[in-house]
């Protein structure tokens, strides 16, 4: 089977008398400038640069036509130019087109900054005094722009991190960032994507927000099955929450949901562009645990999660829907969304056994035996 899509607040102040200055501007800057042809919908990608810092916040500032602007930390010792794997030649001096995807072939540990709000607002990055996310060496930018205009759209994108000495980090931060692949909305229909991703040790959230596309109506993140502590109903300026002591214990889950309206005749699937949809779930918090970051499993190394479906089919009538659906990823979405809440553990063991095993007949026997009794 096709495997899933890669998946891909602490010390307290003083009285302030010894603080030192509020900085004026962030210390740490680079910025992406290009053309953006009429009509057209890309993305592009940028390498740059840094030394080794320890980062509080971030400062965006785009102007109009831009969707969405990611800073991603790589393993990479010096800029590559040419994608793994694939020796062909790629120019990445500057800013280069990257709208197959933007770690497609480009290989990234983790989301360090980024802004889906115009003019320098609503960081995405943003933690308390003693808490830093640790940067250092090639960072992939990537900057999505729809320019529906009839000429030229000249795109400016200004990037600015705050740093703070090494020696004041109290813990290490790390941004949640949770994709759901499994969307599918029907024509003229309505549909909901839901994840429920574990979280295995304690974390405090410093700040949430949504990102879905033009056909999202609703979103909510919860704790297990506690009440929302976000909701939203917007996919453009999106609004990010703060908390002050927001703690999602061990053991608990990080549960976010997307609602969806589609006004047109075809079936819409999730993917980078507007066309497409995304469900995701985003956000500061501490200390960093990548498996919790990414939606893991205990391992870090296979994607974990329960995906919740909307439907009434058992988990055996949902498995011989997949078996069925072969490798088209969007009909595994639809067996998926299709299964009753009841089966969503067993289901989602074998979405993740079939995403990874090289041969899931053998691989995968005891999830499917599970499976197949449910």
């Amino acid at each position: 089977m096709q495997r899933l899509l890669p998946f891909l607040a602490l010390a307290a102040c003083g009285d302030g008398t010894d603080q030192p200055p509020e900085p004026t501007g962030p210390d740490i800057q680079f910025e992406v400038r290009a053309q953006i042809p009429a009509g057209t919908e890309v993305e592009l990608c940028k390498f740059v640069t840094v030394d080794d810092a320890y980062v509080t916040r971030d400062e965006i500032d785009f102007g109009p036509g831009s969707h969405h602007v990611l800073v991603f930390q790589t393993p990479y010792t010096s800029i590559p130019t040419h994608k793994d794997g694939d020796p062909t030649p790629i120019d990445t001096s500057g800013v280069f087109d990257c709208s197959d995807g933007a770690t497609n072939g480009w290989s990234v540990t983790k989301v360090i900054g980024g802004s889906q709000n115009a003019n320098g607002g609503e960081s995405l990055l943003d933690f308390p005094p003693g808490v830093a996310l640790h940067i250092s060496g090639v960072l992939l930018v990537n900057i999505h722009y729809i320019n529906a205009l009839d000429t030229a759209l000249d795109a400016s994108v200004d990037i600015g991190f705050y740093s703070t000495p090494a020696a004041d980090v109290v813990q290490e931060g790390d941004i949640l960032f949770l994709y759901n692949p499994l969307i599918g909305v029907p024509p003229g229909g309505t549909s909901r994507s839901r994840w429920r991703c574990p979280v295995y040790s304690d974390i405090t959230i410093a700040n949430v927000q949504s990102h879905m596309h033009a056909r999202g109506i609703g979103y909510a993140a919860s704790i297990g099955d506690a009440a929302p502590f976000y909701t939203n109903d917007r996919w453009e300026q999106v609004p990010v929450q703060r908390y002050d002591d927001l703690v999602v214990p061990a053991g608990a889950s990080l549960d976010y949901y997307c609602d969806y309206r589609n006004t047109t005749g075809a079936s819409i699937y999730q993917g980078p562009r507007t066309t497409d949809e995304m469900c995701m779930l985003i956000g500061s918090y501490y200390p960093a645990d990548p498996r919790t970051a990414n939606c893991l499993d205990e391992s870090g190394t296979r994607p974990g999660g329960d995906w919740i479906g909307n439907g009434s089919a058992t988990c055996a009538q949902t498995l011989q829907c997949m078996q069925g659906a072969g490798n088209n990823f969007q009909a595994i979405t639809d067996c998926m969304l299709a299964a009753s809440p009841a089966v969503s553990r067993p289901s989602s063991d074998v979405l993740r056994c079939f995403a990874v095993a090289a041969d899931p007949a053998t691989e995968c026997a005891a999830q499917i035996a599970a499976c197949a009794g449910s």
